[in-house]
């Protein structure tokens, strides 16, 4: 029995005592799901565990148009279950007192919580007909989660979730299929109202017809953008949440998405070793805070790093660091108590930094940012362009006005795109690479040392013309050839991590530091043998 057929399966058994087990469970509050997908002409092309055994994710494809539809199948609560939810969340609702003190609200409910239904469990007894492991998947849902919308929070493929207006599929921006329609939407201006009153509570932050717009930050680190009603947006209210992931993608997932050769992976870990400055350029959602933050890893345990992001999306492993974010103004449109990129840019050079990340360029902290590697800082930023040309154009011009005679402070820039692949059934596949590597030489002097063939699917890289190269061998002590089979190294031990999948940032920290300190012991611990 296929997986989707046995979690329906076990819904209709879960529902069986109460007929209007799932009419009354839309309660939750209310939401509508659509099944279309059930048809003929729907096929489940994958399907994975959210929350085992309540709540998967099914994929679905029509065969005949090609439609791609995100479907997120909730175990649903029957009659009795269903009330003893309710007389969990008004206990908490009215008689848990608020938290006292400098505590963690959300453990402190969610310890509370657990006592709650521990309550309930005593007082009901071994009922046969409640799933205390149901009930509290839902009591989590709602008091701690995101309601109908926590599966979408829970799946690690998800990078965006959008909803345009009521009565409209909620999409999202999944890894594997890109931008596409779920089963889920708001039936009507009232829920969704609700609902974004509910994001902007999470957050800390204040929308209302007077201040219909609302951007701010979820917990967990997630970033949302709202309008509310008809005030700014014709549709109604709308929200787009951009997920933090808490487990970032590393060098060794984008080896492994192939995103990047384990060569040119290598070539990018020398460049963090001797804190060369870096450039990602990219459109909009092409993957440039990834790249930064995979490559951000790969620096040294020793080096000292501060950041500077509009919002806080980097997780590096090195202790450290100092993470510095903006500040919007509390008065809508600016005002008083704004810290802007600038500021953060300026006083970060207060910390003396081995190594300054920019979260994103496009304003006059840009100069700041030069001028700070112009006196021997190392920076790492991203920057909205397509290529070398249109990169150094946007920095030689307003607001950023970057001089010429600033250019070859850039040791190397980098281009990542989304891209198109034909995957292993023969279907096209949205995907993501690092199509072009420059080492800047001058202004408007500009050395590819790598590109991506889009026929074959692989990176072609030249080295053996590298300027990054020879200029680490004139500060470093070390020829030509020590780096190139230095490099053969860093390749051998970046493969063996793939094929380990040892990914994780933390675990990878511990494998990278351990190159820079013992590095004959690493090889030996992994089996790879220097070639002599």
């Amino acid at each position: 029995m296929s997986i989707i057929k046995k979690l329906l399966k076990r819904g209709k058994e879960v529902s069986a005592i109460g007929s209007e087990a799932i009419e009354e469970a839309k309660e939750l509050p209310a939401m509508m799901r659509s099944r279309k997908y059930l048809r003929p002409e729907y096929k489940v092309i994958d399907t994975y565990p959210l929350t085992d055994p309540w709540v998967y994710a099914v994929i679905t494809e029509n065969t005949s148009t090609g439609e791609i539809i995100y479907n997120v199948e909730e175990v649903g609560l029957n009659g009795h279950e269903l009330k003893v939810f309710k007389d969990i969340i008004d206990y908490l609702t009215w008689e848990l007192e608020p938290p006292k003190g400098s505590v963690d609200v959300r453990e402190y409910f969610q310890e509370h919580a657990k006592n709650v239904i521990r309550l309930f469990q005593i007082k009901l007894g071994r009922t046969p007909v409640l799933s205390w492991s149901k009930i509290s998947y839902y009591v989590e849902r709602e008091i701690l989660g995101y309601g109908f919308l926590d599966p979408l929070f829970r799946d690690p493929n998800i990078e965006d979730i959008s909803c345009n207006g009521p009565a409209k599929p909620i999409y999202v921006w999944h890894r594997k299929y890109e931008s596409i329609p779920t089963n889920l939407l708001f039936p009507n201006d009232d829920e969704l109202n609700k609902y974004i009153l509910k994001l902007a509570h999470m957050a800390g932050k204040h929308i209302s017809i007077a201040y219909p717009i609302l951007d701010a930050i979820l917990p967990g680190g997630h970033r949302v953008a709202a309008t509310f009603e008809k005030e700014v947006s014709t549709s109604g209210s709308t929200f787009t949440i951009r997920k933090f992931r808490e487990d970032p993608i590393t060098i060794v997932d984008m080896i492994d998405f192939g995103t990047v050769s384990s060569e040119l992976a290598a070539y990018f870990w020398l460049l963090m070793d001797y804190k060369l400055t870096t450039l990602i350029l990219g459109v909009a959602g092409a993957g440039k805070t990834t790249t930064l933050n995979a490559l951000a890893c790969l620096l040294r345990p020793t080096y000292k790093i501060v950041s500077v992001e509009d919002t806080p999306e980097l997780r590096l492993p090195q202790d450290n660091w100092v993470q510095l974010v903006s500040r919007p103004s509390h008065i809508s449109g600016g005002g008083p108590g704004k810290i802007d990129l600038f500021e953060l840019v300026k006083v970060s050079l207060r910390y003396r930094p081995d190594v300054l990340i920019v979260g994103e360029v496009r304003g006059e902290e840009a100069y700041v940012l030069f001028q700070a590697i112009a006196t021997g800082h190392s920076g790492l930023t991203t920057l909205h362009a397509e290529n070398i040309d249109a990169a150094v154009k946007r920095l030689t011009s307003p607001p950023m006005n970057i001089p010429h005679s600033y250019i070859p402070l850039i040791n190397v820039a980098m281009v990542i795109k989304r891209v198109t692949r034909i995957d292993e059934s023969g279907r096209l596949r949205p995907a993501r690479r690092i199509t072009n590597v420059w080492e800047i030489e001058d202004y408007g002097k500009y050395l590819e040392i790598c590109r991506w063939d889009p026929v074959r699917d692989k990176f072609e890289v030249r080295l053996s013309s590298s300027l990054v190269l020879k200029r680490i061998a004139e500060v470093s002590g070390k020829t030509f050839n020590e780096l190139i089979d230095d490099l053969g190294l860093r390749k051998l031990v970046l493969e063996w991590l793939v094929v380990n999948k040892i990914r994780s940032y933390r675990s990878l920290a511990k494998y990278i530091n351990k190159y820079y300190v013992n590095r004959e012991e690493l090889l030996e611990s992994i089996k790879v043998k220097k070639h002599e």
